[in-house]
């Protein structure tokens, strides 16, 4: 029995020990190192400088806290603003502040430990002034033909400020100081040349600032391999002006409307008393300048009512027949050409005739022409007796030298909203806007 118990006894006794050594190990161990609470402002740098005006994006993180942490951010120790919620951010806006540097705090806490970051901010005053834009020409070809079709190109332009889309555009062709487009978005157009020469191409670039800037470029555009019907005829003086010529197909044409006689009010009628007598679009005489004088029939032909006859065009011109108004039509047109029946009828025919003849400047919503063939036919209304003016920006009318058995003449018609060219008979005590051709 003695040896039973002590064995029992002894085993006990080991069994304490074990217990109270491995207890005196865990409690011999260091306590475990605190969490560390921080702030920290990421966003913007320390000593970021600011133009007046802008909104800083600010940003801080925190670590070490618990859910119920608030951040609050100061400038110059004036809490501009408190936030429970992640990500923990606030914009300044900067608008109406003085130059200078600024203090910039966060403290993030949760009673009652507090953790801080700050930063300096530098906020500035420079202007920087504003830029014009810089147009970029870029001409498709780079040399051809009086045939050829150019495509000129403004989309390498750019701006400081405006995207491309902002900037508008417009062209001088020839490169004579008179803008041959008006100002538009459109960064690429096509124009064809009449005559052979070096031509200094300029286009002019402005910005939603209003602010604008031009550049040039050459061109040099050769002869065409066909023949060319106003050769060494480049322009004529008439009656104290200069008209220049404009070779279409086998035809050649004034480029202006006629401007010669004397200035009526449109009350008195035009008559056969040995003068040229002319009205002007509102009896406003600046009007003839722009458009060109209006012209009852009988005044244009000079009251020599012959088809093909020269009128009051200059010695080795005439007033166009109906028949050469169709083969310039068919020329012109992309679709009819000439001698297609589609010339042979009345009101409005053709596909793009119109439009290739109709100046690129004046025209009302959006109905500017291309001018493809240097034509120019201006938006220069008319004048009807019991009607007065009208039409303006919106249509003109061209005589024909053909007259029926009564009152009525041959006529053309161009449209603001029609691409095609108008065929009509109209009264002859209408004044409509006149052309020649070379006879």
């Amino acid at each position: 029995m003695k040896n039973k118990y002590g064995h029992i006894i002894l085993a006990f006794t080991l069994a304490l020990i074990f217990v109270f050594n491995a207890c005196k190990k865990e409690n011999d161990g260091e306590d475990p190192a605190p969490v560390q609470k921080s702030c920290e402002i990421v966003n913007p740098f320390d000593s970021s400088q600011v133009q007046i005006g802008e909104i800083i994006s600010i940003e801080a993180v925190v670590s070490g806290f618990g859910q119920t942490v608030l951040l609050a951010f100061s400038i110059d120790s004036t809490q501009v603003f408190e936030t429970g919620e992640t990500p923990y951010e606030f914009s300044w806006d900067t608008d109406g502040w003085l130059p200078g540097t600024y203090m910039l705090r966060a403290d993030a806490f949760e009673d009652p430990v507090i953790a801080s970051d700050e930063i300096t901010i530098i906020l500035i005053d420079t202007i920087i002034p504003l830029q014009p834009p810089v147009p970029v020409i870029n001409i498709i070809p780079e040399a051809g033909t009086t045939d050829t079709i150019f495509t000129f190109d403004a989309s390498g332009s750019y701006d400081q400020e405006d995207s491309l889309t902002d900037l508008l555009f417009r062209w001088d062709y020839e490169g004579d100081g008179e803008w041959d487009t008006e100002f538009s978005n459109i960064t690429a157009l096509e124009h064809k040349y009449v005559h052979v020469g070096h031509y200094h191409v300029r286009l002019e670039a402005m910005d939603s600032d209003s602010m604008t800037a031009d550049t040039v470029i050459s061109l040099v555009v050769s002869h065409s391999v066909n023949p060319d019907p106003c050769e060494g005829i480049i322009s004529i003086p008439y009656g104290g002006k200069v008209y220049h010529t404009v070779p279409v197909g086998n035809q050649c044409w004034l480029r202006e409307n006629l401007d010669i006689g004397v200035m009526l009010n449109s009350a008195d009628p035009q008559s056969n008393n040995q003068v040229i007598e002319k009205y002007c679009y509102n009896d406003d005489s600046t009007n003839c300048e722009k458009y060109g004088g209006l012209y009852m029939w009988n005044e244009m032909m000079n009251y020599i009512p012959l088809q093909g006859g020269k009128g009051i065009c200059p010695v080795g011109w005439h007033v166009p027949g109906d028949d050469e108004w169709k083969e310039l039509e068919g020329t012109v047109d992309t679709q009819f050409g000439v001698g297609d029946p589609e010339w042979d009828k009345s009101s409005f025919r053709g596909y793009d005739a119109g439009k290739h003849l109709k100046s690129l400047l004046g025209w009302a919503s959006g109905g500017n022409g291309n001018n493809l063939y240097g034509f120019k036919a201006l938006a220069a209304g008319y004048w009807e007796s019991g009607f007065a003016f009208t039409g303006e920006g919106e249509e003109t009318h061209f005589w024909s030298s053909m007259h029926d058995s009564g009152h009525n003449a041959d006529s053309r018609a161009l449209q603001y909203d029609k691409d095609g060219i108008s065929r009509t008979y109209q009264w002859e005590e209408a004044a409509f806007s006149v052309r020649c051709i070379k006879d």
